[in-house]
């Protein structure tokens, strides 16, 4: 990919400096965490981990580099990934600059595509972990309403169709289709939210029936020292019968 030219390889603040191995433009770890807003590299190292089943040859490989220790220059293998790779790190994150930096590859890549460097099969890869990164800690997810709406969790329907959209294709049925099931889910959240509501205010005029049930009048003795005096109520309004 030496088309692509260094100074687009700025998201944000952050500028690339890509190793380039068997010319291929590959991204360090370290340069893929401070992208993505993490303060520890091996945050990248620890989603890779997990989810490296997922990653081809195109997408990572280890390649030697030279760092400069204390003690002198030293040769470490190092694991990088390609643009597609970096993207699919990014599908696995949940930092707020995950998503845009998700669009800022693709944005590559389809300068890359329009170039005629790579098919444009090259971007189409979402694994069942994009369906729901947020909160995803068992090996199983109820994808309700909730979720699927959830700003945190990456919305790979949408940017399927728009790369599909990109790449020539007329998508704006399923693009129609896919646009209204989302409103319907934000409709069922909002509903979902307004009976909880009710709920709740439900429960309190219950209470309030409740306690009016059992509200009487004041108790009187009708013998002894108190007669005609009542129990409880203010001492200044106590009367007497006698």
């Amino acid at each position: 990919m030496n088309i692509v030219a260094k100074n687009e390889l700025t998201f944000q603040n952050i500028t690339f400096e890509p190793v380039c191995h068997d010319g291929v433009t590959w991204f360090t770890s370290t340069q893929l965490a401070q992208a993505l807003g993490y303060s520890r590299t091996d945050n990248i190292s620890k989603i890779y981990s997990r989810n490296s089943d997922e990653f081809t040859e195109s997408m990572t490989t280890t390649v030697k580099m030279t760092l400069v220790r204390k003690t002198g220059e030293v040769d470490v293998m190092v694991r990088v990934f390609s643009l597609r790779g970096a993207h699919l790190i990014a599908m696995f994150s949940n930092t707020p600059v995950a998503k845009e930096f998700r669009k800022w590859v693709l944005d590559i890549l389809d300068r890359e595509v329009e170039l005629g460097n790579h098919s444009p099969m090259f971007n189409y890869h979402y694994p069942m972990e994009s369906a729901d990164v947020h909160d995803r800690s068992y090996g199983n997810v109820v994808l309700n309403a909730r979720r699927l709406v959830d700003e945190r969790n990456p919305a790979p329907e949408l940017e399927l169709i728009e790369q599909l959209e990109k790449d020539g294709f007329d998508v704006s049925g399923v693009k129609a289709r896919i646009y209204a099931l989302h409103d319907v889910a934000e409709t069922t959240v909002e509903m979902e939210d307004m009976f909880n509501q009710s709920r709740k205010m439900i429960q309190r005029l219950n209470d309030n029936f409740k306690w009016a049930e059992k509200t009487g009048g004041l108790n009187f003795s009708y013998e002894g020292e108190g007669k005609g005096l009542p129990y409880g109520g203010y001492k200044k309004r106590r009367i007497g019968c006698h």
